[in-house]
């Protein structure tokens, strides 16, 4: 997305019991530290792509002939797809082997990049981008439940889980760091590097990684839950990002949003009588789901904005390069990398709250520093401090939501948590997004409309978008206060049974 381009789910029955499944040993450690590996590499692929297209925007335009409203579905059909399919594909992994669902998100991933990368017409590389969202919706939940299961003590898992919260954030700064540098040489490069990588996943996937297959009958398919819990998701996506593209007055938006609702109101009536519902309803009971759910959305609703203003404000406002803006990322790296060791041990002695709100009170701190930044910020003195908070920041907090929401998922139910959770990311990113880009945009227009100069309009524009932000900040805050257990040891959330 971009500032012009914007001129920018009653609880039912218990599920039924899941089909036996031929359990392997237990991994030995240096084993179980290689499956960990696999599926923390294949999710970098993922959220490397939701964040690597945003500074070769302007190259893409002048490349291929996108136009404006093109320019901003190249990161909005990736996301629509992904967060739209990824219940489905969460199901799929609980009902089929979860390393064949893998594989094949993976292979869908990896055709998807290299359609992109040879795209020469905006239909190529948008087509592109919707095979990279299929594959990293069942690739996604996937990954993750496979993580859950290799380590079934919660110590290990909690570990393990810190891991993979880690590379979720510095995905997500590398993607801007990356894609800065590669565009520098060809944006082509950005999509054709998950080919080899892909690949070489794909081989040790089927070496490294047990087969854990259904041996007895296979649950009745829940095709009716599918069906619309699978289009109420993408309607839900596709309205909020079709109304940070057009606006919240758009009537295509409204009228889908307000599909939506109505496709997700008969998904929870189907799925309440379901004998093998696709998501059940029993799950969102457990207050470890819901918490990590809810957290998990508000988190990402101040991750993902952030990726995305930050660059735009450095390109727009301070003229960065692509390549300058992606060296102004490695702090976020380089502070994720330096506290993702400690916060382990901090969950395990304080209890998930207090890591969750020192993390919010420093995203806090990038917001009080970003809605203040002049038009001619220095970087030492307003961006070395703003990329460092937002890693130390989004480390703490995205480490720890899966330990929180994972900490009750068995070997039945992995992959629909791990779904929900993935889902919930989606979601939460595109609304604040959208909510995000539409403040910037009508903004911008107001001011340029009655006169004021270019760049103070942009200034102002991108100091209202981070303002906004603070709602989910106070959000994320009360989440942390109120919902996430405060004792030493503990790695369960407090809130009330739904």
């Amino acid at each position: 997305m971009s500032i012009d381009a914007h001129d920018m789910a009653r609880t039912g029955p218990a599920p039924a019991p899941a089909s036996p499944t031929r359990q392997a040993a237990v991994p030995t450690a240096v084993k179980r530290g290689l499956i960990l590996f696999l599926v923390a590499s294949a999710q970098l692929m993922c959220v490397l792509d939701a964040t690597i297209a945003n500074v070769m925007l302007p190259e893409l335009r002048g490349d291929i002939g996108l136009s404006t409203a093109g320019l901003q579905w190249v990161m909005n059909i990736y996301v629509v797809l992904f967060g739209g399919l990824m219940l489905l594909g969460g199901r799929l992994t609980d009902v089929f082997a979860r390393r064949n669902v893998l594989a094949v998100g993976l292979v869908l991933f990896v055709i998807g990049s290299l359609l992109a990368a040879a795209a020469d017409t905006g239909g190529v590389l948008l087509t592109g981008r919707a095979l990279q969202g299929i594959g990293a919706a069942g690739l996604s939940p996937a990954a993750l439940s496979i993580l859950v299961t290799t380590y079934p003590e919660p110590d290990q898992r909690a570990k393990a889980l810190g891991i993979w919260g880690t590379v979720m954030g510095i995905g997500a700064s590398l993607g801007t760091l990356l894609g800065g540098a590669i565009t520098e040489v060809d944006w082509r490069l950005a999509f054709l590097i998950n080919v080899p990588i892909g690949a070489a996943l794909l081989a040790a996937i089927f070496v490294w990684i047990p087969r854990s297959a259904p041996t007895g009958p296979r649950p009745p398919a829940d095709i009716a839950g599918a069906l619309f819990g699978t289009l109420g998701l993408l309607s839900l996506v596709f309205g909020i990002v079709k109304a940070g593209t057009d606006g919240w007055d758009d009537s295509i938006a409204l009228g889908t949003l307000a599909a939506a609702v109505v496709l997700l109101v008969v998904f929870v009536r189907v799925e309440s009588t379901a004998k093998a519902p696709l998501l059940p309803l029993s799950l969102l009971r457990r207050k470890s789901v819901a918490t990590g759910t809810t957290a998990q959305l508000i988190a990402a609703g101040l991750m993902l904005p952030s990726f995305f203003l930050l660059p735009q404000y450095m390109q727009m406002v301070l003229h960065y390069s692509p390549l300058e803006v992606g060296f102004a990322y490695i702090p976020t790296s380089l502070a994720m990398l330096g506290v993702s060791g400690a916060v382990p041990s901090l969950i395990a002695k304080y209890g998930p709250r207090v890591p969750y709100v020192t993390g919010t009170l420093m995203l806090a701190g990038v917001l009080v520093l970003m809605t203040n930044a002049p038009s001619d910020a220095n970087y030492w003195s307003v961006l070395l401090p703003v990329t460092a908070l937002l890693g130390v920041g989004l480390v703490l907090c995205l480490m720890t939501i899966p330990v929180v929401g994972t900490r009750d998922a068995t070997e039945r139910d992995a992959g629909t948590t791990s779904a929900v959770l993935n889902a919930s990311t989606e979601i939460g990113g595109a609304l604040a997004l959208a909510v995000t880009a539409t403040v910037v945009g009508s903004h911008l227009s107001h001011l340029t409309a009655h006169g004021t100069p270019t760049v103070t309009a942009l200034t102002e524009s991108f100091h209202r978008g981070f303002l906004v932000l603070s709602v989910w900040v106070a959000l994320n805050l009360a989440i942390g206060l109120f919902a996430f257990d405060g004792r030493p040891g503990k790695d369960t959330a407090t809130a009330p049974q739904s």
